[in-house]
């Protein structure tokens, strides 16, 4: 072995060794040295991409590799981890089964790590249960609470569907390539010949991936178990939404090459994206628990993500994973100080806005009508080019959204144009990083590129227009409904 493949086994194994020195990071000048780690990873991933070289490290009957993807993702999930890991020394300081927790949490930790590290379908699926298996044990930390013991079962059962939906994936892999290995799955797929011959089981594997996917990133119908894991410690949830959650995006990512070749997966994948994104949006809107709150939030996310990767635009929706990942980390580590922040708000009551429905419509349209426009004059192809054309109209809509949120609508304007291009230029970067390993564009058959256009700005253009008229829906018979079902979580 060389020194690069002996510091990628050290990393993978981290988590595990940091934990035993844990208390250190209760020391301020300390504390920084165990983000080596993470950076020692990032520059590990950083080298592979510019020498052109991933590392590869052979053990037993299988491979694990670092490329630039897996290696930009490892970087977050690690260094969440160390930030979780410090947050969880005080907060179980007095907690009896409290080397239990960190011996969970850090072999969890190094599951995800090996997952992402994996070059085959197999190593990745046995990452994916081990990863499950030291989750649960998490979920149940506390067991005598029969609501965290309820929502651990819940989740266990549906992660057992995601494992028989992979294995189904795995077993048609096998029978067509006759290996798991993904570089030689995709390097065959670069064939036309092999994928017209095999089409119907490609779709088959497609579809059974992206069911695996969807039951580990919570979308409908596979979702009611997060929002029902509010007792397991904060820590816990931390790490479960900022990176757990996002094993099934990168499994969809990982595999887009296979998935790519399916428009039947993608139209699937878009859509329920989309409605997962809708409905978890109008019942975050109407949440008062804070955790369920932000746990809705993550559903949300997680919907636009699979949407993103559904419109074949993969590197966006890297982008967008790791950006959840630091979000929500933060969102829930600092949960505890929402009620401090809530009994000063209460002294300063908020100023409702209302917008005239002509003019909310009006401004979306030009936003809607001026990117697109600009992007074909600057030459982007948007005609072939279905995900652009979503999420170009999410993110102009997104824009209106701001300037009519914003009191100061001058300076909203500079604010909003300075995140719609830093989101382009985001993509367009990652588009770079990312081009020999995930497709840089996918074609729909007409009638499906037309069904996602249709439904995926459909979900978006109704979101819209229902966050900026809560005030004259709630004054109907059908609004007061929605909300109280949406409060229950009865979706």
């Amino acid at each position: 072995m060389n020194i690069e493949q002996v510091l990628l086994l050290l990393l993978i194994a981290y988590p595990i060794y940091i934990n035993k020195l844990r208390y250190l990071l209760l020391n301020p000048r300390l504390s920084k040295l165990f983000l080596l780690g993470p950076l020692a990873l990032l520059s590990l991933s950083i080298n592979s991409y510019y020498t052109n070289q991933p590392v590869l490290i052979n053990l037993l009957f299988t491979n694990l590799k670092l490329d630039i993807l897996s290696g930009l993702i490892a970087t977050t999930v690690m260094t969440i981890g160390v930030i979780v890991l410090r947050f969880s020394i005080r907060y179980l300081q007095d907690d009896l089964n409290k080397e239990k927790f960190f011996n969970n949490l850090s072999f969890t930790l190094t599951s995800v790590l090996l997952m992402l590290m994996a070059s085959n379908l197999l190593v990745l699926f046995l990452a994916w249960v081990g990863t499950s298996y030291f989750l649960h044990k998490l979920l149940t930390h506390y067991p005598e609470r029969p609501a965290a013991m309820a929502a651990a079962m819940q989740k266990f059962w549906i992660s057992r569907l995601g494992d028989l939906f992979i294995i189904l994936a795995g077993l048609l892999l096998f029978k067509t390539f006759n290996t798991l290995e993904f570089q030689v799955i995709f390097n065959l797929l670069k064939n036309p010949q092999f994928i017209n011959e095999n089409n119907i089981t490609i779709n088959w594997i497609s579809i059974f991936l992206v069911l695996g996917a969807m039951t580990k990133s919570a979308q409908f119908p596979f979702h009611k178990w997060l929002p029902n894991t509010m007792e397991t410690p904060t820590p816990v949830s931390a790490l479960m939404h900022a990176g757990i959650i996002n094993a099934g995006g990168y499994l969809v990512i990982r595999t887009s090459p296979i998935i790519s070749n399916s428009s039947e997966a993608l139209f699937f994948l878009a859509t329920i994206g989309g409605l997962t994104t809708f409905f978890a949006c109008i019942v975050m809107l109407t949440q008062t628990n804070v955790k369920k709150n932000l746990a809705y939030s993550t559903i949300s996310q997680m919907g636009f993500m699979m949407l993103q990767c559904g419109l074949g635009a993969y590197s966006t929706a890297v982008i967008h994973i790791i950006g959840h990942a630091f979000y929500k980390a933060c969102s829930f580590l600092s949960s505890g100080s929402v009620t401090d922040y809530s009994r000063l708000n209460r002294y300063y009551p908020r100023e409702e806005l209302s917008h005239n429905l002509f003019i909310t419509l009006a401004l979306a349209m030009f936003s809607v009508i001026t990117m697109l426009a600009s992007l074909n004059y600057l030459g982007n192809d948007l005609l072939n080019n279905v995900g652009a054309v979503v999420l170009l109209t999410i993110v102009a809509l997104a824009f209106s959204q701001i300037v009519l949120s914003s009191k100061d609508r001058f300076n909203s304007l500079f604010v909003a144009l300075a995140l719609v291009l830093t989101y382009i230029g985001l993509s367009k970067g990652m588009s770079y990083l990312l081009k020999d390993i995930v497709p840089n564009t996918v074609k729909f058959d007409g009638v499906f590129g037309v069904m996602i256009i249709a439904i995926s700005i459909g979900f978006f253009v109704a979101l819209y227009l229902i966050q900026n008229n809560l005030r004259k829906l709630s004054q109907t018979e059908f609004g007061r409904k929605i909300y109280v079902m949406a409060l229950r979580g009865e979706f």
